[in-house]
């Protein structure tokens, strides 16, 4: 019987930039756009912070969501995402990103701006592989600087290849703070919310 494939374990730049922003500060809410992950979890009850999970992904994938994603894209995501009553310090998008239309990218991190505070941090993961999972991986935390990514399925479909410079136009009310190109087909970026 052949050894069980390991998901690939990798350092992660703009996760260990994120983490110095989180140590020694006061208390932070960050929201995670992926799946409830207990280790991710455990991760960041390290630091003094409110973690709020939406599996966007799973959320949107709903038959009753494809419609009104399709016909309007932001009251698609006003629906998914938590109320503006607690501003969030840091968005955890990982690779959310690559799987929504240009459009959908555009209004998602609008509204993403709206539930941030100023100079909040955003890590998302954009591919710059030809092809990627065909859903989203799930991205489990080893250590301050170091990800597990583990897709879900083995089929793949093509990539959408975002251009930073169009990452920058499409996370309007974000700036980028660190872009980093990675072997592994992924470019990593830090937003701060403007």
């Amino acid at each position: 019987m052949p050894p069980e494939v390991q998901p690939p374990l990798y350092r992660s730049p703009s996760l260990k930039a994120l983490v110095s922003h989180l140590t020694g500060a006061g208390a932070r809410n960050i929201l995670d756009l992926g799946t409830a992950i207990g280790t991710n979890v455990e991760f960041f009850s390290r630091f003094s912070c409110r973690l709020q999970i939406v599996d966007l992904p799973g959320a949107l994938a709903s038959k009753e969501l494809q419609s009104v994603l399709k016909a309007d894209p932001a009251a698609a995501f006003r629906r998914v995402l938590p109320s503006a009553n607690d501003p969030f310090d840091v968005v955890l998008a990982w690779d959310v990103f690559n799987y929504l239309t240009r459009e959908q990218f555009g209004a998602v991190t609008a509204e993403l701006g709206r539930l941030c505070r100023p100079s909040a941090l955003m890590l998302a993961f954009i591919s710059t592989a030809r092809e990627m999972a065909a859903s989203p991986s799930v991205f489990k935390i080893v250590d301050g600087e170091t990800l597990l990514a583990q897709p879900q399925t083995g089929a793949v479909r093509p990539s959408p290849r975002f251009p930073p410079a169009e990452v920058e136009r499409l996370a309007a009310g974000f700036a980028v703070v660190q872009a980093v190109r990675m072997r592994h087909g992924i470019q990593e970026y830090l937003l701060e919310r403007r």
